[in-house]
């Protein structure tokens, strides 16, 4: 049995979701149970007294952004609750700026094998979607509890810089979820294998939000392995490779600029995505190649 929560106030609307979803996964579902919420409140006490594989989540209600600000709770509620989020009003880049709380957990937190999230247009082609929502859940129900188990060994191990350690276990949860997105992004990263162009790229089809993200967390491993070439290792954290670089006296002054105006846009690139500019991200892509060109 699959069970999906349709939240959305225009019966038509409901209606519709159905014959999608039917369309798009009922030749491998033999047993879809569809429960209906009209309303935010509705869909929060629904979700109380029932298990569901998917929710579809409108964004507006009684008022717009409704099922937006709705999202914290059902975040944190039901971390293993797939979503997809459905816009009528706004277009997907607008609605992810809106949700970057979210995206950013998605793509630096290590959340993502919780859940598959996304978000529609209600013009979209949402077959892809719903498949992969099925897909995730089915794995789910296998897999769960023990890629959980992983994903908090491998940040333990990234809290400790073991990253050769750390890249194992996400290679272990690849073999027990193929491509599972968080692991293989994180497994990418490691290898160098994220770059300033997919940044770039993900800047030019508008979703200014991933980019930031994205080049937020290049920005930190750049820095993180310029801090490993001058000292053999890392630290904890951004700021306290720049203080052993400077008790080891392995930074001169103009470095040291250099290596903090960088991690000033990594911050704003992590913490404040939709505030980067292009202007930004040149000058960050400058002074990371000024500072770590050998003298």
């Amino acid at each position: 049995m699959f069970k999906v929560l349709i939240a959305d106030d225009d019966y038509e609307d409901r209606e519709l979701l159905k014959l999608e979803i039917h369309r798009a996964i009922g030749a491998e579902v033999s047993d879809l149970k569809f429960s209906e919420a009209v309303s935010v409140a509705q869909a929060k006490e629904i979700l109380k007294s029932e298990f569901f594989d998917l929710l579809t989540l409108d964004i507006e209600f009684d008022r717009m952004n409704e099922g937006i600000d709705a999202l914290p709770e059902i975040f944190e509620g039901y971390p293993t609750l797939n979503i997809i989020v459905i816009s009528g009003k706004l277009n997907k880049a607008e609605v992810s700026e809106q949700l970057f709380r979210f995206t950013r957990d998605n793509v630096l937190k290590g959340k993502r094998w919780a859940r598959h999230f996304d978000v529609l247009d209600k013009k979209d082609d949402k077959t892809e979607a719903l498949r992969q929502a099925y897909y995730f859940a089915f794995k789910q129900k296998d897999v769960a509890d023990k890629v959980k188990e992983l994903f908090i060994l491998a940040e333990s191990y990234l809290e400790k810089d073991d990253m050769d350690k750390c890249l194992e276990v996400y290679q272990k949860i690849q073999s027990l979820a193929p491509g599972e997105s968080e692991s293989r992004e994180n497994i990418n990263i490691f290898t160098d294998g994220v770059s300033l162009e997919q940044a770039m790229e993900y800047y030019r089809k508008g979703e200014k939000v991933v980019a930031s993200l994205i080049l937020g967390h290049y920005l930190e491993t750049r820095l993180r392995t310029f801090t490993r070439r001058m000292l053999g290792h890392s630290a904890p954290g951004l700021y306290d490779c720049l203080k052993e670089l400077e008790r080891n006296y392995r930074i001169n002054h103009y470095k040291k600029g250099l290596f903090q105006q960088v991690l000033r846009l990594r911050n704003k690139a992590i913490h404040h995505p939709t505030a980067m500019s292009e202007q930004d991200v040149d000058l960050a892509v400058k002074n990371l190649r000024l500072l770590e060109a050998k003298a």
